[in-house]
């Protein structure tokens, strides 16, 4: 299980390649691209009213694993929210609330409301296309590049992200992502995304 605040750039892109970063910035090896496969829950739109999110992401490391984000925030291209992670329990294919991690479930149940975990329901399905590599300041490691190429129901778009290690400062973390955005968002095939993949999802499938 792994818990703290993800910051990271998110970005809509017009292309399937890394863009090009400035003075200074250098990219690593690809890593093995990845086939995601990730189902947002809900219960009667509790989470969602609330700002939280509840992702079950299967493909990735061999397992289901469950994400629950909330406290989001944003500037600019910046987001920041807390993460909570951890693998399902049991076999994939039972009831969600049976799946659940155990922390998550009793966070979840604490804050709407006894056993709501129970009443956990699939309220989007999207897939992903996921490349990645390592990027590095000066020759230190500081994020994780991925472009995501996303796919829900005839709806499909591509974005870019960038994820500060948990061991940067939040002033790392702005300095770097102020040297960053000056030269990606002069790039045409480059926008500032104000929406997480599972609000974009929900919002072209309506």
């Amino acid at each position: 299980m792994s818990e703290g605040r993800e910051r990271e750039l998110k970005y809509l892109y017009a292309a399937t390649r890394p863009p090009q970063l400035p003075e200074g910035w250098s990219l690593g090896a690809e890593a093995a691209p990845l086939a995601l496969e990730d189902t947002y829950l809900d219960a009667d739109g509790a989470l969602a009213a609330r700002g939280w999110a509840l992702r079950r992401r299967d493909g990735e490391r061999g397992a289901s694993i469950y994400t629950l984000k909330r406290d989001a925030t944003a500037t600019g291209a910046l987001h920041s929210r807390e993460e909570i992670e951890a693998a399902a329990l049991g076999e994939a294919g039972g009831p969600e609330g049976a799946a659940l991690p155990e922390q998550i479930r009793n966070l979840i149940d604490r804050e709407f409301g006894l056993n709501v975990s129970a009443h956990l329901r699939p309220s989007i399905t999207l897939t992903q296309q996921r490349s990645s590599w390592r990027i590095a300041h000066h020759g230190v490691p500081v994020a994780d590049m991925t472009i995501d190429q996303v796919t829900v129901g005839g709806a499909s778009w591509c974005e870019l992200e960038i994820e500060f290690l948990s061991s940067l400062s939040d002033d790392e973390v702005q300095r770097l992502s102020r040297d960053l955005q000056g030269a990606l968002q002069s790039n045409p095939q480059i926008s500032i995304s104000t929406e997480s993949k599972g609000e974009r999802a929900r919002r072209l499938s309506l």
